[in-house]
């Protein structure tokens, strides 16, 4: 019998995951995609990751276990215009020294509102995470907001630059109807495995 998510860690420092010594995979995004939304529905387990009314409330990176064999990491949002400059720097920081320094990470998975599709802050981060050789995968958060004459161009948002094909066409999902948590999990089991 497969171990329940559960909580295990949460890092104001970027150090912590020296604590954690299972593999890892990380999720990234502006603080209002749909991180903790996706990650309970991805665990199957409401109110593992705290949903906020509020977006811009994590301070630090969480750390959840997950079948007791690796971990989910859950990075702080970015990208919320209600913070100071000054916070939102410690936060790159923050974030940075975990990429820089976790060999236990396997892939992150740059979540982004499919109705918008990736911009500057996003196109960034793609480009540090191959500047370090980390693997990474788009995915489309809030699916199920669009028409489906909507969904073609929400596709063509991902296409492009060669930051935006690296890590394969993008997983399209939604946390709230479970469209495209099947794949993504293959893609998560995938990162493990090899």
């Amino acid at each position: 019998m497969t171990s329940p998510p559960r909580f295990l860690l949460f890092d104001p420092t970027g150090e912590g995951w020296r604590k954690v010594s299972l593999p890892q995979v990380a999720f990234a995004g502006r603080s209002n995609v749909g991180k903790s939304s996706l990650l309970n529905s991805l665990t199957g387990r409401a109110g593992l990751a705290h949903i906020s009314r509020t977006p811009g409330r994590t301070r630090g990176i969480a750390f959840f276990e997950v079948e007791g064999k690796f971990a989910f990491v859950d990075l702080p949002g970015y990208g919320y215009a209600k913070v100071s400059r000054e916070e939102r720097e410690s936060w790159k920081i923050l974030v940075e020294k975990y990429f820089s320094s976790c060999r236990l990470l396997r892939k992150v998975y740059l979540l982004v509102d499919v109705r918008r599709g990736p911009e500057e802050e996003e196109r960034m981060l793609a480009e540090y995470l191959a500047a370090l050789r980390i693997p990474y995968r788009w995915v489309g958060t809030k699916v199920d907001k669009l028409k489906s004459s909507e969904r073609a161009g929400a596709k063509a948002r991902f296409a492009g630059p060669e930051w935006l094909e690296e890590g394969g066409p993008p997983a399209l999902v939604s946390a709230k109807t479970k469209e495209g948590i099947g794949l993504l999990w293959g893609d998560v089991r995938s990162a493990f495995s090899s």
